[in-house]
């Protein structure tokens, strides 16, 4: 204990979480304080009430059950007896009245936390099955984001292998005779000898790009003595 005023002691004890938790809800649904109610039991106990300790511990509701049912009969009796008058069928009427009242109360107390109860219970649940259908929802966009990316690499790697195909088996032009160009260029031999002879390599060129069915120039290469293509 430590000194917190001249008649005060500060008072420290270990009690399990749980109920210390619980004990302080109780406290503020009653609107009052942990101090203070802990002040009312040691008084309490102290003037040998160990009766009225139990109706506001409320460990067991059978017990405050009673107690409240015996409270309340005394005091109908008593208030009979000071008036002078035996008890009438309005007191017990009114007796009956209190019982039922507070038989009541405690009832619906102990429905309400039953209710509560089941009440988290089942938004918990319901919490946990959007969690799983959200997650079920991202598993689903994964997948088909992941499916989405493969079919795109498939794509791109067919399209490289039809590219490399097609460049690697596309036939190279050779060089033709001066018979062969005359042939492709559908022109007499005498034909393209003469605008050879006649025309600047360049004009040559365009001439036979003119006339090639696949557009291609052809230039006289004068060491082979052969046509070769000009992209």
């Amino acid at each position: 204990m430590s000194n917190t005023g001249r008649t005060k002691k500060l008072a420290s004890f270990n009690c399990d979480q749980r109920i210390w938790e619980q004990f302080i809800a109780r406290c503020k649904s009653k609107e009052t304080t942990a101090t203070a109610t802990l002040l009312e039991f040691i008084e309490l106990y102290l003037d040998d009430s160990q009766d009225q300790l139990d109706a506001i511990g409320g460990n067991n509701l059978d017990k405050r059950l009673d107690s409240k049912i015996k409270a309340s009969v005394e005091k109908y009796l008593v208030t009979s007896n000071n008036s002078n008058a035996s008890p009438t069928n309005e007191t017990i009427l009114a007796i009956c009245e209190r019982l039922d009242k507070l038989e009541s109360q405690f009832s619906s107390e102990s429905n309400s936390n039953e209710t509560t109860a089941i009440d988290n219970l089942t938004n918990l649940e319901q919490k946990i099955e959007k969690m799983t259908a959200r997650m079920t929802q991202l598993a689903e966009a994964i997948i088909k984001i992941q499916d989405y990316l493969n079919n795109q690499q498939k794509r791109g790697q067919k399209s490289y292998n039809n590219n490399s195909s097609f460049k690697v088996h596309t036939p190279r032009m050779q060089p033709l005779t001066e018979e062969g160009l005359a042939k492709r260029l559908g022109v007499s031999e005498e034909s393209v000898r003469k605008e050879r002879i006649n025309l600047p390599p360049p004009l040559f060129v365009a001439w036979c790009k003119g006339k090639d069915r696949a557009g291609l120039g052809w230039e006289f290469n004068e060491n082979t003595g052969l046509y070769q293509p000009v992209s």
